[in-house]
């Protein structure tokens, strides 16, 4: 039994060795990864012909072992020995350094310092961000000054609150300025009894309706139905708005009729005022 066990942990302790390339032991070419082979005179798992552990295997100094994916002889970064060793954008120079081509650029050195960078998508000299040389290279909400090569926002657009009038908002959905809460651009954005006061653009009331009492004559309230000034309660601006048996006096209140009543205080001792036809009895 412990015999058995030794050979068990020698089994493991060989298995684990052989999947690190050069190192631990093997008895066939399975028990190595796929870009090695099992050396039978050393019992190590070795690169197959073509593949490498290490740079120095390459015996190239443009080169090195590409170790963490395919364990071949790569071109190091931005070296080369043709352009098909270069990105499509590049040419292999004479010193054998892939360069960008004519009319491409890896740098923002190599374009206008005043509005230009090296666009990293195209590797060609275009706009920096913000800058602009026709209105395509602008957003939507933007044109394009051909001077400052700087995009501008249209009347009316925004890209933040601060773009906007104070009592406006930026909607960043649409980038247009819209009216804050209680505020109004024009009379669509107020109720139809109101209009759009173009100087402190609030809905105020139109002619002839009202938001408050204090726009209404003293005996009158504003109706928070219709907005209309209304007589209040037992007050008046006409006979038409007081009973049958009375009049509107010049204090705006209904005073009943000569022979009619409202209430007791206008009967004589002894009568009671009738509240069915308003006659003291």
């Amino acid at each position: 039994m412990r015999l058995l066990l030794i050979g068990i942990m020698a089994l493991v302790f060989m298995l684990a060795g052989c999947g690190g390339g050069g190192t631990g032991s093997c008895a066939a070419n399975t028990d190595c990864q796929s870009w090695q082979f099992c050396n039978t005179t050393s019992a190590t798992c070795d690169a197959l012909a073509g593949y490498c552990e290490e740079d120095s295997q390459c015996n190239d100094n443009l080169t090195r072992c590409d170790v963490e994916n395919t364990h071949l002889c790569i071109y190091q970064e931005g070296r080369c020995r043709s352009n098909a060793n270069c990105q499509n954008w590049q040419v292999c120079d004479s010193e054998q350094y892939c360069r960008a081509s004519p009319g491409f650029c890896d740098s923002d050195s190599q374009c206008d310092p005043v509005f230009e960078y090296c666009n990293p998508a195209s590797h060609e000299c275009g706009p920096a961000p913000g800058y602009c040389v026709s209105d395509t290279d602008c957003d939507s909400w933007k044109k394009c000054d051909a001077v400052s090569k700087r995009c501008y926002l249209l009347d009316g657009r925004c890209d933040l609150d601060g773009d906007c009038d104070t009592w406006q908002v930026c909607e960043l959905k649409t980038h247009f300025c819209k009216a804050k809460e209680g505020y109004c651009i024009n009379d669509e954005n107020c109720n139809a009894w109101a209009r759009c006061d173009t100087v402190s653009r609030k809905c105020i009331a139109r002619q002839g309706y009202c938001i408050a009492d204090n726009e209404c004559n003293s005996w009158e309230l504003c109706s928070s139905q219709t907005h209309r000034c209304m007589p209040a309660k037992d007050r008046c601006g006409s006979n038409a708005d007081c009973g049958a048996w009375q009049v509107c006096d010049s204090g705006h209140y209904c005073k009943a009729k000569l022979g009619y009543c409202n209430d007791n205080a206008d009967c004589v001792q002894g009568e009671v005022c009738n509240q069915v036809n308003h006659i003291c009895q």
